[in-house]
This record gives structure tokens, C-alpha cells and sequence, in this order.
């Protein structure tokens, strides 16, 4: 039996995608991965949007604030915020699940990129639009939701997608503190197997890459400048 033939073995791609769901009932491999990958995408978004408007507002009292945590989190390795999720909060007296950790780590610091990328896009917006929309007599309201932020949200689309692959990517880190993802998974085969770990570890470089072109793929379909005005405005 060749070493392909004893790492793609029905049992060993069912933990590969679900971990020990079927045998244990614990949620595992790709499935924890993209689980943990899309809520702190969802999560990191949200946070980003909001940061990122503050920091393009005049009022230094929601600039600084923004600034200060953009700053804070992006100039700290993704690796010690997942340790610091981890071990800080028992030492404070809170008890919080090993993947709550890591989707709290994952999520503050893709948002702190987020933030500067929708800062960025904000900025992108020529004032030549922006002075349209007044001479067309439109409110300030619906100059920020009909023009500003409908061009800025195109402009950011290449960086956000970008930012979401890192996203998954970065999810790897969970087996650092034990969570069973799909390198942790990969991990235990090739440890079982013993001889065989250049195919466990081409087999997960694979599904990554299958996973992260899928993301990849679906937001350039919003790049098209016709499907985008389709979908989001609707003037």
C-alpha cells in the first residue's frame, strides 16, 4: 500500500473535514476551521466597519480611540493575542472555551486590518463626487449612503478579500492551544502514520488552497462593476 493510498482513507478524510464528529461527537478539522474562520471574518467586519468609520470622523474623541486600537492590534503577533485569549482570562476569574479564545483573538486582530482597510476606502472617494451629490441637493446622509460608501466599499473589495484568505489561513494557529482543526487533524494522522508526511501535509496545503480560492472566487464576482451596482445600489 503506497503512502497516498494510507493517508486518503475514507476514515482519514472524515476527520480531515469534521474532526471526531462521527466517533466522539466533537466538531472538528475543515469544518472548525472554516467555522472559526467565518465568524471572525463576520465579527472582524462588523468591528471594522465601525473603527474605520471612526477614524475618519473630525471628532477627535472617536478618532484617537480608533487610531489607538488599529495601531495597538496590528503591531502585535497574531500568535501572542491567541495566548494572551487564552491564558489571561482564568488569571482575572473568567473561564472562556479554547475556541472562544481563539475566535476573540482572530476576530480583534482581522479587524484592526479591516479598520484601516475601510479608512482607506473612505478616503479613496474622489471630493469631486462628494461635491455632486450636494450640488444635486441630496442630504449628508444619503450622500454617505448613496455615494461615499457604496464607491468606498467597491474600492476596498481586492483588500477585504485578501484580508478574509489571511483570515483563514490564520486559523492554523488554533491547534496551538489544542483545538482539533484541520492542522491539528493533519497533525495527528502524520504523527499515526509515521512515514507519510509529505502527503499529509500536501493533502492540507490542498484543501487550503481549494478553500481560500473559493473565497477568493466568490468576492471577485463583486468586482464586476455591473453585478456590484445590482446588487447594492439601488438608487
Amino acid at each position: 500500500m503506497s503512502n497516498w493510498e494510507r493517508v486518503w482513507t475514507l476514515a482519514n478524510w472524515q476527520r480531515l473535514l469534521f474532526g471526531d464528529l462521527f466517533t466522539r461527537g466533537q466538531l472538528g478539522g475543515l469544518a472548525l476551521t472554516l467555522t472559526i474562520g467565518l465568524l471572525a471574518i463576520l465579527g472582524s467586519t462588523l468591528i471594522g466597519a465601525i473603527v474605520g468609520l471612526m477614524r475618519n470622523s473630525p471628532r477627535r474623541s472617536l478618532n484617537v480611540p480608533a487610531m489607538i486600537y488599529v495601531q495597538a492590534f496590528r503591531n502585535v503577533p497574531l500568535l501572542i493575542l491567541v495566548f494572551w485569549a487564552y491564558f489571561v482570562p482564568p488569571a482575572l476569574g473568567f473561564q472562556i472555551s479554547k475556541f472562544m479564545s481563539v475566535l476573540i483573538a482572530l476576530t480583534l486582530f482581522t479587524g484592526a486590518y479591516i479598520a484601516e482597510i475601510v479608512h482607506r476606502g473612505i478616503k479613496s472617494v474622489a471630493p469631486a463626487n462628494i461635491e455632486a451629490g450636494r450640488a444635486l441637493g441630496l442630504a449628508g446622509y444619503q450622500i454617505h449612503t448613496k455615494i461615499v460608501l457604496p464607491q468606498a466599499f467597491f474600492n476596498m473589495l481586492p483588500a477585504l478579500a485578501g484580508r478574509y484568505v489571511v483570515s483563514i489561513k490564520n486559523t492554523s494557529l488554533a491547534f496551538l492551544i489544542g483545538l482539533t482543526d484541520l492542522t491539528e487533524i493533519g497533525k495527528q494522522i502524520g504523527a499515526r502514520l509515521m512515514t507519510a508526511p509529505l502527503e499529509v501535509y500536501l493533502t492540507l496545503l490542498i484543501i487550503y488552497f481549494v478553500v481560500n480560492r473559493a473565497i477568493s472566487a466568490l468576492v471577485r464576482l463583486l468586482e464586476d462593476r455591473k453585478r456590484f451596482n445590482r446588487l447594492f445600489l439601488r438608487i
